[in-house]
């Protein structure tokens, strides 16, 4: 009973008690009982140990994704007519979705984000990085999360979708309104200004989807509009621009994320910076280990479709799941000395990309662009370090919970 209120207690800091460090209740939470417990303030178990997260996210047939207005993302007033619209367009993304659909929706992507299809976006990488990059000069002190760390994404993500470039700059602005709709915290008047600022950002993809059907490019929108699903059939326009949004806002904020940890562990670590600078070809490894250490998002979630155990406990058919991915990727039963940031393991078996059928369809894009803004960045900055300001973490987004502010002199 004492272990039980202690695991309800950390998780109801972790999820109302704005924490500056999440990292050592994820470790306390872990390891009290099973890591398997029930939180009254989420209405859901937590689950955090690696081999149970493990089999949680990779079971679809005992944990449904069909969680869209179990929580967040589908939060709505149902009498305004264009929060109606807004959701029955957001309800839509793949993420959201089980099989057949969620494996309909997927195969529309099944080419597009191979290792080898996406070396084709390399070169758009480095002229965008180098462009944003340019902006600033050595010895220069500036907070990189609203700045450098934003503006490569976007512009990375617009240029392959193929929105202009006049547009870029709403289009993240847009991307972050789209964000705070998933935020449970978001909620009253900024929740009603996300959704119709997000509206906006819908209906401009839907023109830009339309013009694509007409006269195809080649670019990410051409492919979404055109390419037929495996059952021989084109996604409709709401399940079309469900997806762009989407991959604009999973494009946009996690590679901000990871960049903003990439250059604080290297600001902590310049033992490891210094040989990154004289070993670039190293940047891929240590961007695994930088991913297993201090994933962009901290949590998942999923839905029980049926009763199950996990840890002993009595999971039921309907109750919510949330797995502690920061958790699973610190668990000594899977890495040794987990809470060291060591270059020298073998990472690749961290779960912040998920795991089996809702694996990440974007992780060799997100992998390849922390791999060359990293080295841009050590090329043009090879001395950068801490600001003179202390870093800052996101405290009031249980699901995001990297860097708020990230002050760096360059």
């Amino acid at each position: 009973m004492i272990e039980q209120e202690d695991a309800a207690a950390i998780v109801r800091d972790l999820v109302i008690g704005n924490v500056a460090d999440p990292f050592p209740l994820y470790d306390r939470l872990r390891e009290i009982g099973t890591g398997v417990h029930w939180s009254d303030v989420l209405g859901a178990w937590v689950v955090t140990r690696y081999d149970d997260v493990k089999a949680m996210v990779g079971s679809h047939e005992a944990f449904s994704s069909d969680t869209f207005f179990d929580g967040a993302p589908g939060i709505h007033n149902p009498d305004d007519p264009e929060q109606r619209r807004f959701i029955s367009i957001s309800s839509r993304q793949f993420i959201f979705q089980d099989p057949p659909t969620h494996t309909r929706i997927r195969s529309i992507f099944r080419h597009a984000f191979t290792k080898q299809a996406i070396k084709r976006w390399r070169a758009t990488m480095e002229d965008v990085a180098d462009e944003v990059l340019s902006r600033y000069r050595p010895g220069q002190e500036l907070d990189i999360m609203p700045g450098l760390a934003a503006d490569i994404p976007v512009a990375v993500i617009a240029s392959m979708l193929g929105v202009p470039r006049e547009r870029w700059g709403q289009l993240r602005e847009w991307s972050e309104s789209f964000g705070r709709t998933l935020d449970p915290g978001v909620q009253g008047p900024l929740r009603d200004q996300s959704i119709g600022t997000s509206l906006e950002m819908m209906d401009y993809l839907g023109d830009l989807l339309h013009q694509r059907r007409a006269d195809p490019q080649d670019d990410l929108i051409s492919l979404i509009a055109t390419t037929a699903a495996d059952d021989g059939e084109r996604l409709t326009d709401e399940e079309a621009i469900s997806q762009l949004t989407l991959l604009l806002a999973a494009g946009n904020d996690t590679t901000a994320s990871l960049i903003g940890s990439a250059m604080t562990l290297l600001i902590d670590h310049p033992d490891v910076k210094q040989e990154l600078k004289d070993d670039p070809s190293r940047i891929p490894v240590v961007i695994e280990e930088m991913l297993r250490f201090d994933p962009p998002f901290h949590l998942n979630f999923r839905k029980a479709r049926r009763d199950a155990v996990f840890g002993g406990e009595q999971i039921k058919a309907g109750q919510m799941c949330f797995q502690v991915i920061a958790a699973a990727n610190r668990d000594p039963r899977q890495f040794g000395d987990p809470n060291t940031f060591d270059i020298t393991r073998d990472a690749s078996k961290h779960l912040t990309f998920s795991h089996g059928i809702h694996f990440c369809v974007g992780a060799p894009l997100a992998r390849m662009e922390g791999e060359v803004v990293l080295s841009k960045i050590l090329e043009r900055f090879p001395d950068f370090s801490a600001g003179s300001t202390p870093p800052v973490r996101r405290a009031n987004n249980i699901l995001a919970r990297g860097w708020h502010s990230r002050p760096v002199t360059l």
